[in-house]
């Protein structure tokens, strides 16, 4: 087993590499391998986390060092899921190199003996922590797909066509990402927040009590909540949604922050 999870970061990185060599050559082999390299790495760190869950006998999320691991599995999953949907090539460049960081930083930071916290011992914690990663890899997706967006919006607006607007996919392809993966976000953060509550009522004694995990959840959800509001009703489309889509992700780091400060502390 402990040779699957650096296999499984050789086998990201090279994807990565590969991604950026199709990205720059406009070559489509090196996307295919950059791909295979990426399925084949999430295959390994399934594998990998599946065996951990056994070998611990809890589900991998209860550190830092697992829940990086995890969280980067997340975002392979939506990539590799947005990458069937769209086939966006220019999408590896742009994703990929966080998945690599995190995996290597997990590796760095392994924690091989690690007493669990009581809380963690719910059953509750393995679909609200599944479901909670699975919505900040959305967010980031929705927030790759808002950064994308303003590069080509302001290659159009100064019809400046440089390298980057030859590479890069459509506006209409990244806003039709953009809002796919903002309700799924939106959906599996909600789940996050009611799952959450039900698992405090089960560890404390109370759905809710305005702690700094449940309030950065809640803010998170709020800065979505309105920008899917608007964007169903279309007053804000284009320039304003994707920067409160980075305003939005900047929440979600801060509240993932936060609830990895908290658990190590309890």
């Amino acid at each position: 087993m402990d040779w699957i999870l650096p296999a499984t970061i050789a086998l990201y990185f090279l994807g990565l590499l590969h991604s950026v060599f199709g990205f720059l050559t406009k070559r489509q082999v090196f996307v295919y391998i950059a791909l295979g390299m990426v399925a084949l790495g999430f295959l390994f760190h399934t594998t990998f986390l599946i065996l951990l869950g056994i070998q611990r006998q809890h589900f991998p999320i209860t550190n830092l060092s697992e829940s990086l691991s995890f969280f980067a599995w997340c975002i392979s999953l939506t990539f590799m899921a947005a990458n069937f949907r769209y086939r966006i090539n220019a999408l590896g460049p742009f994703v990929l190199p966080l998945v690599s960081l995190l995996t290597i930083v997990s590796e760095i930071f392994w924690e091989e003996n690690h007493a669990i916290p009581p809380s963690f011992k719910s059953g509750w914690v393995y679909f609200h922590s599944s479901i909670a990663f699975l919505a900040y890899a959305a967010f980031f997706l929705t927030f790759i797909s808002a950064i994308i967006y303003l590069i080509q919006e302001k290659e159009l607006k100064h019809k400046n066509f440089r390298f980057l607007y030859f590479h890069l996919p459509s506006l209409q392809v990244c806003d039709d990402l953009w809002r796919r993966s903002l309700f799924v976000g939106f959906v599996a953060m909600s789940l996050t927040i009611i799952s959450g509550a039900f698992w405090a009522q089960q560890a404390w004694g109370h759905f809710w009590s305005w702690d700094p995990k449940q309030t950065a959840a809640l803010v998170t959800w709020a800065i979505y909540l309105i920008l899917l509001n608007y964007r169903l009703s279309s007053k804000w489309r284009g320039r304003w949604a994707a920067y409160i889509s980075i305003i939005g992700f900047a929440s979600t780091v801060f509240t993932f922050c936060v609830n990895e400060g908290l658990h190590r502390n309890l």
